[in-house]
């Protein structure tokens, strides 16, 4: 791989394809996501996409260099009204271009996004527990652990992974009033 220079931006739904290839890439490494590459597909992720350009509680983020997406970062809530103060994220980076910072910085523009979205009170993800360097990024950015749900992620060689539950409270939420 050459010098490459990475940007950010909002993503659009012509890079529904792109995305697809970069979630099915990772979707191959056995366990780094919870779908499979047979799961995944471009007209779900263009949906996702246009559900975040058209509503502004909502956010999805690329990297690209030159005009390869090399990473993702999303921020999207639940339907369910008594949940729509959770985001919940999903960040992969294609494997070529780990540990050259971009997850921390489509980290670091997800977590701006939301401390100046109202509405956005928690921000949610799930990380394989095997994923040293996902959990301590999300660490080093305030993020706690919630919780481990174990033997959660069937592979298809019928090893069982556990999931860590990650979570960090944004700080324009109100605080907790009880305890129920």
């Amino acid at each position: 791989m050459s010098e490459s220079f990475i940007q950010y931006r909002p993503a659009r739904p012509v890079d529904a394809d792109q995305v697809h290839l970069l979630i099915a890439a990772a979707a191959d490494e056995a366990g780094a996501l919870v779908e499979q590459p047979d799961e995944i597909s471009a007209e779900h992720i263009r949906t996702r996409i246009r559900n975040t350009t058209n509503r502004r509680n909502r956010l999805f983020l690329v990297a690209t260099d030159q005009e390869k997406i090399v990473g993702m970062c999303s921020l999207e809530c639940h339907e369910l009204r008594a949940l729509q103060h959770i985001r919940y994220m999903s960040l992969v980076i294609d494997p070529q271009y780990r540990r050259q910072g971009i997850g921390k910085e489509l980290l670091s523009q997800a977590l701006e996004w939301a401390n100046e979205t109202e509405g956005v009170e928690k921000i949610e993800l799930r990380v394989r527990e095997r994923n040293f360097a996902g959990v301590n990024l999300c660490f080093a950015f305030g993020f706690e652990k919630e919780g481990t749900l174990k033997h959660h992620i069937a592979l298809p060689n019928g090893k069982r992974l556990n999931d860590i539950l990650l979570a960090k409270f944004i700080n324009h939420a109100p605080a907790a009033k009880d305890k129920n």
